[in-house]
């Protein structure tokens, strides 16, 4: 069976670094190697990590001073020895069959042919799992048997080790772009395919989507300068006409989870109006003093 690399990075993540380690580790299917790469962090990212580090010999901390999700993965997949290299992030919690799914995908003889394998990405702190579930399951449409994709979802995605090294030159390095698209629109470019499978899921936090579409207004537009950067007119095209519905997708959204209070698990729809600083700063906003 093809061996399985999982890559985190992590900045300040010390409030959930050890959610996500936990079920890394607790997988139906042991992973062989999980890299967590520390990005500078100046809180206690680095001291929960080394704990897993000192009682599981598949885990390790590496360090990556250059700010930026892209720098962070770059080296983290680097590093990777496996045959197949999967990403999450540090709020994130995969499913207990994550690393299962995405190494029998890959040993099919009917998957040889693609490079990558995604899902769907919900929320662990938001309101209502059951009701995501079915949203997403609407919003799959064609897709919601599995089938071939156009990019990959950043928390939850695997590619082939080979797939990486073919693509990795040719990858931005600002942070202003969406890593996760770059990488698809990389891989595309290239004739590797992608595949979306429903059943591989991850649970993020929904804390940056409590934020307004204002608030992230850097962010949803990310994708038009990806698109850009990497010179693909037809992405940027479509980008371009994906965007208002990006903000209208992104205003539903803090609709949805910015009433929503995680400890009381009700709805308050008062907190609508109510300041909300980051919990956690995006690394280009805190870096760079935006």
């Amino acid at each position: 069976m093809s061996t399985l690399t999982v890559v985190v990075p992590a900045y300040n993540e010390e409030e959930f670094i050890g959610g996500c380690l936990d079920r890394l580790l607790a997988q139906s299917r042991p992973i062989d190697e999980i890299i967590v790469v520390d990005n500078g962090s100046v809180d206690a990212t680095a001291a929960v990590v080394d704990r897993y580090v000192d009682a599981h010999p598949t885990v390790s901390r590496v360090v990556e001073e250059r700010p930026g999700v892209m720098a962070a993965r770059r080296r983290g997949f680097d590093m990777a020895t496996s045959d197949v290299i999967a990403k999450t992030d540090a709020d994130s919690h995969v499913a207990l069959d994550w690393a299962e799914r995405i190494a029998l995908f890959f040993d099919r003889d009917d998957s040889r042919e693609f490079a990558a394998v995604t899902g769907p990405v919900l929320t662990w702190d938001g309101p209502s799992y059951e009701l995501q579930k079915r949203l997403m399951a609407w919003t799959l449409g064609r897709l919601a048997e599995g089938g071939e994709y156009g990019s990959v979802h950043g928390p939850n995605y695997a590619l082939r080790r080979s797939a990486w090294l073919a693509v990795r030159d040719d990858l931005q390095w600002s942070d202003d772009v969406w890593e996760d698209l770059d990488l698809g629109l990389a891989l595309s470019e290239t004739d590797h395919r992608m595949f979306l499978d429903p059943g591989l899921t991850t649970d993020t936090s929904c804390r940056q989507l409590r934020h307004s579409p204002y608030r992230n207004r850097s962010y949803i537009t990310g994708g038009v300068r990806t698109a850009r950067g990497r010179n693909n007119p037809a992405a940027l095209r479509a980008l371009r006409i994906d965007l208002p519905i990006r903000f209208l997708t992104f205003t539903g959204m803090w609709l949805l989870f910015r009433p929503w209070d995680p400890e009381q698990r009700n709805w308050r729809p008062h907190r609508l109006l109510l300041p909300l600083e980051r919990e956690r700063q995006l690394v280009t906003s805190e870096r760079s003093g935006r």
